[in-house]
């Protein structure tokens, strides 16, 4: 009999996945348990098994042996009318891309009651959103809120089918620190209601704010559960390499001139970038920071010639971007969609863009950007069969393949721990030296202070420029 006290109870937890790549053993072994009414932080490097324990414990999947036990029910033996009870009535799930948990064309007020059923007055349904901060967000589209706001929604969601446990996968891993502590600050609260929480996750915030710790790598437990703390072996890494002065001799590579950039939401306009303007020489690293809605990944996509600006230019190379769509070689991006194909293999995705352009002579930059990012061992593996870490770097790797002249990085270290944010930054400063000038919007501070420079924005506006 489970105790009350215990929310999970793991025993000797093995998950192998049978793929087309082969087999792949996600746990090995895993023995914890997390207490109710608490919020129990799951940690580790990207591939550690982290998703695939929360899916185990969300009732989205079985475990090949061992038990696992939540609020009571067996996810091993329980039936299909029992798992999807579970998932119904007790256990709210929160993917890992915010934007992932909604439907396009319901307002956040419509998935409330959707997910709430018969219970859902008005009343009701604005008291749950009223908890997580965003009843004034009710009546909009979950494309018209900001990153921290549709977590925050997210969550409400999980909640309203009265889950007792909300399973959430790196829910700060897309949000700047101020958007972040605002959901930590809500889920502090509920816990005091009574819910219990358990977040995978990278960010040391959440570690601090975390009752317990359960610490993975490769699929094993590290160490007994412990009391919040922010640091972690995903955390032993140290940052030495500072920020270098570009010559002002280099070239300019980059002009924005003067950009905007509106949409309508309902019947306002909002403003996503106003007069931006800015140069970026070559073999330069430039940080694009801000809050969560401050208007980056918008510039980012003008940049790219992805989106058209409503007034302004972009001009690379002497060449405005509008008139003619760069080419891989001109720019490169990262997006935080990460737009992988999901019929090649991790190998074959990175070598994509020098496949399209004739390339020959690319497996030794290939390899050399497996082995940089650690993908060698998955480069047999589809993107399907490995960790959103492993997916971004992999997609980082496809970026550099061709050495751009510019390269656009939406969030890179997002859902990668300390050491592999390290190496990110190691990878693309590598660029930099050879020529290649990099725009990188993040709320990352490590990674900001590699920077040469950094750009501030704040409701579409570049407020500030620092070294």
């Amino acid at each position: 009999m489970q105790s009350e006290s215990v929310a999970v109870e793991c025993r000797d937890v093995v998950k192998t996945y049978r793929t087309a790549s082969g087999e792949v053993r996600a746990l090995r072994g895993v023995t914890a348990s997390m207490p109710t009414r608490a919020l129990t932080a799951v940690v580790g490097p990207s591939g550690s098994g982290k998703s695939t324990l929360l899916r185990l414990l969300a009732g989205l999947d079985r475990p090949t042996s061992g038990s696992v036990t939540v609020l009571g029910t067996d996810i091993g033996t329980a039936s299909g009318r029992g798992l999807r009870l579970l998932r119904g009535r007790q256990v709210g799930y929160v993917f890992q891309r915010p934007s992932d948990n909604f439907l396009p064309h319901l307002t956040v007020a419509e998935h409330v009651r959707l997910v709430a059923g018969k219970r859902a007055g008005a009343t009701w349904v604005r008291e749950v959103l009223d908890a997580l901060g965003v009843a004034e967000r009710a009546d909009h589209l979950a494309s018209e809120l900001s990153g921290g706001e549709q977590q925050r929604a997210a969550f409400a969601l999980a909640l309203a089918g009265d889950a007792r446990l909300v399973v959430a996968d790196e829910p700060t891993a897309e949000l700047d620190s101020s958007s972040a502590a605002e959901v930590l600050f809500a889920l502090r609260r509920l816990v005091g209601d009574g819910v219990t929480f358990v977040l995978a996750t990278h960010d040391p915030a959440v570690m601090r704010a975390a009752d317990d710790i359960v610490r993975l790598d490769h699929g094993e437990l590290t160490g007994p559960p412990r009391r919040g703390d922010a640091s972690s072996s995903a955390n032993r890494y140290e940052i030495e390499t500072e920020a270098r002065a570009v010559s002002s001799d280099e070239p300019v590579l980059l002009h924005v001139l003067s950009v905007e950039k509106a949409y309508p939401r309902g019947e306002e306009m909002v403003h996503a970038v106003r007069d931006a303007s800015f140069e970026v020489r070559r073999g330069e690293l430039v940080g694009l920071v801000g809050r969560s809605g401050s208007g980056k990944t918008t510039l980012l996509n003008i940049v790219a010639g992805w989106d058209r600006p409503d007034g302004g230019r972009v001009v690379l190379d002497d060449r405005d971007v509008d008139d003619a769509l760069p080419t891989w070689g001109d720019i490169a991006v990262l997006p935080q969609h990460l737009g992988l194909l999901e019929e090649l293999t991790v190998g074959e995705n990175v070598a994509y863009p020098a496949l399209l352009v004739g390339l020959r002579d690319h497996v030794g930059v290939v390899d050399g950007l497996l082995e940089t990012l650690g993908l060698t061992d998955l480069q047999h593996r589809y993107p399907q069969e490995i960790s959103v870490g492993e997916q971004q770097r992999t997609a980082l790797a496809r970026a550099l393949v061709l050495s751009p002249g510019l390269l656009l990085l939406d969030e890179p270290s997002g859902h990668q721990d300390r050491g592999w944010t390290e190496r990110i930054g190691e990878a693309v400063r590598r660029a930099a030296d050879t020529g290649t000038a990099c725009i990188i919007a993040t709320h990352d501070d490590e990674l900001a202070r590699r920077l040469d420079r950094v750009l501030r924005m704040a409701d579409g506006e570049l407020v500030q420029s620092a070294p």
